[in-house]
C-alpha cells in the first residue's frame, strides 16, 4: 500500500511539474497527506491562476493561488501570490510574501529560489519608505499610520509603506492631530511630527492637567453696566409677597379672635372645645407678623437701593438690619432697624 500511494504522488508530480507547479506542493509536509482529490482540485487551481496570470486578470489570479495555498502552501504558491499582489499595487504586502517565498525555496532548495530572489530585490527598491519622529509638544504621542498603531521601535525607522497618500495621527492625552503624507515608488521621506499652533487652545481630555494661560492671552470681560440691575426688583418683589402673606393671616387671626370672642366668657376663659380655636388664632398672629415684617423690609431696601444706586454694582455695600417680631394673639407690630 506505501508503495502505490507514492507512486501516486510521483505520477502527480510528473504532470504538474511543467506548468510550473512545484513537486513539493504535492509533498505531505505533515503525517496527513492530502487527498488525491484535494491535490487534484489544486493542480487545477494553480493552472488556472497561471492563465489569468497571463491574461493580466491579476485579481482574479490571487484568488485562485490563495485557494491553492489553503491545500499546500509552498515557494511557488507564495511567489505567484507576491506577483499578484505587486501587479495590484499592495506593494508592501508582496514584498512580505517574496521574503518568506525566498526562506521556504532556500531550505527546500527549490529551483524557483533565483526567480524569487530577482523579484524580491527588484521589489525591495521599488517599495516606499516612511520615517516618523516625534518633535516638540509631542514627546509622548502616540503614533497611528493609516489606522494601525506604531511601537516604539519603529519611531524614527524606516517603515514600509504602499505608494499613494497616508495618513498619521498622534494622540496626546484626550487629544489628538493628524498629517497626512504622500509617497511615490521607490521615494523615502522623513515626518516630523509637531502639533498645529491651535493644538494647545483644544480642550484637554479627562485627567489631563488645564494648561496655564499667558500673561498676553488672559481673557477680558468687559460688562456693560446698565440701570440699576435686578436685584433691587427681585428684594422688591418678595416684600411685595411678604405683605400678601401677612394680609392674609392677618385676615385669619381676625376671623379666629371673633369665633373666640362670642363662646368666650368676658373674663377671657374660653372653653376646651375651643382650645385649637385658640392655638390657630396665635399661631396665625405670628405668621402674620413675619409676613408683614418681610414685606415692609424688602420694599424698604428695595426703595433705598434704588434711590442710592446700591444695585449698579459700582460699590460694594454693606449694612445692617434687625427685625424685632413680637407674636401673640394680635397684631403688636414690627420693629426693623437697618442701615444701607
Amino acid at each position: 500500500m506505501r508503495y502505490r500511494r507514492l507512486a501516486a504522488v510521483l505520477t502527480l508530480a510528473s504532470f504538474s511539474a511543467p506548468l510550473g507547479f512545484s513537486a513539493s506542493l504535492l509533498t505531505p509536509a505533515t503525517a496527513h497527506a492530502q487527498s488525491p482529490a484535494e491535490l487534484a482540485k489544486a493542480r487545477t487551481l494553480f493552472k488556472e491562476g497561471l492563465s489569468l496570470e497571463a491574461a493580466g486578470d491579476w485579481g482574479s489570479a490571487l484568488a485562485k493561488f490563495e485557494e491553492v495555498a489553503k491545500v499546500k502552501t509552498t515557494p511557488a504558491v507564495r511567489y505567484h501570490i507576491g506577483r499578484c499582489k505587486e501587479h495590484l499595487g499592495r506593494l508592501n504586502e508582496a514584498l512580505g510574501e517574496y521574503r518568506i517565498a525566498e526562506y521556504e525555496a532556500q531550505q527546500q532548495s527549490a529551483k524557483e529560489l533565483d526567480e524569487i530572489t530577482k523579484a524580491r530585490g527588484e521589489l525591495e527598491a521599488r517599495v516606499p519608505k516612511l520615517v516618523i519622529t516625534r518633535g516638540k509638544g509631542a514627546e509622548s504621542a502616540k503614533i497611528e499610520l493609516d489606522g494601525v498603531a506604531i511601537g516604539e521601535s519603529k519611531v524614527g525607522k524606516e517603515v514600509s509603506t504602499d505608494p499613494g497618500p497616508h495618513r498619521i495621527v498622534a494622540k496626546v492625552g484626550g487629544r489628538e492631530f493628524d498629517q497626512t503624507v504622500t509617497l511615490a515608488e521607490g521615494e523615502s521621506k522623513t515626518v516630523e511630527l509637531v502639533p498645529p499652533d491651535d493644538f494647545a487652545a483644544t480642550p484637554p481630555g479627562p485627567g489631563e492637567p488645564k494648561p496655564e494661560p499667558k500673561p498676553d492671552e488672559t481673557p477680558v470681560v468687559k460688562l456693560d453696566k446698565k440701570g440699576k440691575g435686578a436685584l433691587p426688583w427681585i428684594i422688591g418683589g418678595v416684600g411685595l409677597v411678604g405683605l400678601g402673606a401677612g394680609g392674609y393671616f392677618y385676615l385669619k387671626m381676625n376671623d379666629s379672635k371673633k369665633q373666640l370672642e362670642d363662646v368666650c366668657r368676658p373674663d377671657g376663659t374660653c372653653p376646651k372645645s375651643k382650645q385649637s380655636l385658640s392655638d390657630d388664632g396665635k399661631r396665625y398672629a405670628l405668621m402674620s407678623n413675619i409676613g408683614l415684617g418681610v414685606g415692609v423690609v424688602g420694599l424698604g431696601v428695595a426703595t433705598a437701593m434704588l434711590l442710592s444706586g446700591g444695585g449698579d454694582g459700582d460699590k460694594p455695600k454693606t449694612g445692617r438690619l434687625n427685625l424685632n417680631v413680637v407674636p401673640g394673639p394680635e397684631l403688636k407690630g414690627v420693629n426693623f432697624v437697618g442701615a444701607f
